[in-house]
């Protein structure tokens, strides 16, 4: 199974890598794969929290008592 989303980048690709350890460059890596992961959560939870509201908007209008009824509007 593939991975769903990975960073690819090259060292040479920065101007200024070149003086940077290996342990420098690991917790870069590790720092940038953490901060990605943390804003696609954030907007995976931002998503269902969307999803859940519109739910509730369109549940909004279904009687309790007869969940069933169709609510066609105008009656009257």
């Amino acid at each position: 199974m593939n991975k769903p989303f990975s960073i690819k980048f090259d060292w040479g690709e920065f101007d200024n890598a070149s003086s940077l350890t290996s342990f420098q460059k690991y917790r870069i890596k590790t720092r940038c794969k953490k901060a990605v992961k943390d804003t696609i959560q954030e907007v995976i939870n931002q998503s269902i929290e969307d999803r859940q509201t519109r739910r509730q908007e369109l549940e909004a209008h279904k009687d309790p008592e007869d969940p069933f009824k169709l609510d066609l509007g105008g009656e009257g």
